[in-house]
């Protein structure tokens, strides 16, 4: 069963961001790629009100999706970001984990990952995610 990150209390916008989209799949519509932050992700559209076009910039809020068993664990050093599992949407997600933000290609907000994994806080971690959920705003 995959979960959705819990959003943060903040009363501030979660994961926003701007992204490029560079490639929309022909097959399947919610498959697009997008360059965030100077990184190209393969991401699941999972709400896109209006038609987006392959060269634009939109506003966009994005949300890890994990797996029940997911894969988390300390590294020493980080040398890479961001690592394409397999086919599909899966990541290998590195970053530093600074309470419930999780600091990697962007920022993103991770209460989940902090109350379950606190011994990590203040480490670099390697994060499976089973896909990185896109919602065009």
């Amino acid at each position: 069963m995959e979960t959705p990150l819990k959003k943060s209390s903040d009363p501030t916008p979660n994961n926003l961001k701007k992204a490029l989209v560079v490639a929309i799949n022909e097959h399947v519509d919610e498959d697009v790629t997008l360059v965030i932050d100077g990184i190209t992700v393969n991401c699941f559209a999972s709400v896109c009100p209006y038609e987006i076009s392959i060269g634009n910039t939109y506003d966009i809020e994005l949300t890890l999706t994990l797996t029940e068993n997911y894969e988390i664990q300390s590294v020493t050093s980080i040398d890479r970001l961001v690592e394409k599992k397999e086919n599909g949407y899966a990541y290998f997600l590195y970053g530093k984990l600074c309470n419930d933000i999780f600091n990697t290609f962007t920022v993103f907000h991770g209460e989940e990952i902090h109350y379950e994994h606190p011994e990590l806080n203040d480490q670099f971690i390697k994060l499976e995610v089973s896909r990185i959920d896109a919602a065009f705003l």
